[in-house]
């Protein structure tokens, strides 16, 4: 991996009729809050990417030893695991967890594998009073503490004072569970930088997960990952949203933590893009905006009647607000940036949260158990829902095979199926791609903007192998 020379970096490309989202932020017409205001700490110059990371198996070793077992890693949601004695698995690698909702507002995360003889202790989403293996019958109370062993007399040596399972630390926020296998990490809120801060208002701990879907991609995770740390590729891979979606006007930003960063990417729309032809107007990108809208999350609204001699973003903001209010009985009171656009948080190394009642995503990106040159995607939409009612239960995923569409598979995701579509069909064509690379280069090139991210978390990653 090598370094380019610094220069200038332009920070995004825009026009008076076409403006940077900075600028359109900075109009907002509930003014900029302190997350919009808000700006990155680094700069990355790291342009050359080693293709060889993507599918060495060494590497992969190296990344399982010294990163997915030092970091902060989303595990599931509280809503997963709803009554005691609920329990997930958590696979990296071949490294295998389980949360287990211990008590009426308690979690655990343990190892997963029996003290016996090491049988697997929780192999799929269950429920039960104790967690017993199903070789021997060794069990535990749900808190860990060791219950029964049969013929116990046959293991004096092991008793309820030093056999309980060996925990994984489990920290919380915005409903979301974080597990790190090093006892001497810095806690959850460190690496989480400035999110619980810009999250406040969105409140993820008071969502639920609507649709869920998760997608075993042919490509190594840090692909899967980098398809959606860049708006570069919608020019070329979602020519649709060219008119109403401003990619070369986005903004990206890095913010270090103590164990890591938090990359910010945020894309404007009901704004043409500086790819779109001169017959693309904000008006016409607003009322596309608001179509999209009202065909996924507002189907009995009335589409707003938008003044192009006025403020289009700020009119379009107003009829979300008033859409949302209507469909979920609870006031809002979030800027059109939030309403309007995409702004997509990533925290090292594999969680994505979007800050957007548009699309109101969680991403996670996980290693295959064994295949550096496979991962899965699994992808969450974190919806509210209505004032006065009970909360829904979370949606179960839906398995999707490499070769099995979204859009055939996870109906719910609407449109923005289609679009997942479209970025799976370039993965496995860069993950093949870059092993034929000329040997006498086989490295990328990146840009210097709007591929930073991409650059941060490389070196990050540089960081933690050379610890």
């Amino acid at each position: 991996m090598a370094v380019i020379a610094e220069r200038d970096v332009v920070k995004g490309y825009g026009s008076k009729e076409r403006p940077l989202l900075s600028e359109l932020w900075s109009r907002d017409s509930r003014g900029p809050n302190a997350a919009m205001q808000a700006r990155g700490d680094h700069q990355p110059n790291n342009r050359q990417i080693d293709y060889a990371r993507y599918h060495d198996p060494a590497f992969f070793q190296q990344e399982l030893d010294k990163i997915w077992n030092r970091q902060w890693l989303f595990a599931c949601r509280d809503e997963d695991i709803p009554q005691v004695g609920d329990r997930v698995p958590l696979t990296i690698g071949p490294n295998s967890y389980f949360i287990v909702r211990s008590d009426t507002d308690s979690f655990k995360a343990f190892y997963n594998s029996c003290l016996h003889r090491g049988t697997k202790l929780c192999a799929k989403k269950e429920q039960a009073e104790t967690i017993r293996c199903p070789y021997h019958a060794w069990e535990w109370n749900v808190d860990g503490r060791l219950k029964r062993i049969p013929s116990h007399w046959d293991f004096p040596d092991l008793t309820r004072l030093n056999a309980s399972l060996p925990e994984v630390r489990l920290e919380r926020w915005g409903g979301f569970l974080f597990i790190n296998a090093d006892k001497d990490a810095p806690p959850l809120l460190d690496a989480l930088g400035p999110m619980p801060d810009h999250f406040a208002a969105f409140a993820p701990e008071n969502r639920y997960t609507k649709a869920r879907f998760r997608k075993l991609v042919r490509a190594n995770w840090k692909i899967t990952q980098e398809a959606f740390q860049e708006s570069y590729h919608l020019y070329a891979t979602h020519p649709e949203g060219v008119p109403f979606t401003g990619d070369s006007q986005s903004q990206y930003d890095i913010f270090t933590t103590p164990l890591g960063a938090v990359g910010r990417e945020a894309v404007p729309s009901a704004v043409p893009s500086m790819h779109a032809d001169s017959s693309a107007t904000a008006h016409a990108a607003a009322m596309v905006a608001a179509q999209v809208q009202q065909m996924w999350h507002y189907p009995d609204a009335t589409l707003p009647d938008i003044d192009p001699a006025k403020d289009v973003r700020a009119q379009l903001g107003d009829w979300l607000r008033q859409s949302y209010e209507q469909s979920y009985d609870r006031p809002i009171t979030e800027s059109d940036a939030v309403m309007i656009d995409s702004s997509l948080y990533f925290l090292y190394p594999h969680f994505t949260l979007w800050l957007s009642e548009s699309v109101p995503f969680v991403y996670q990106f996980l290693p295959h158990e064994t295949d550096p040159n496979l991962c899965y995607f699994d992808v969450r939409l974190l919806m509210p829902w209505r004032e006065g009612e009970p909360r829904p239960p979370a949606a179960e995923p839906i398995e999707i095979g490499a070769d099995e569409s979204i859009a055939e598979k996870a109906p719910a995701y609407g449109f923005l199926a289609m679009i997942f579509d479209q970025d799976m069909s370039n993965l496995p064509l860069v993950q093949q791609g870059l092993k034929a690379a000329n040997p006498a280069a086989p490295y990328s090139r990146l840009g210097a903007y709007q591929e930073g991210m991409i650059q941060a978390w490389h070196e990050l990653i540089d960081r933690d192998l050379a610890r």
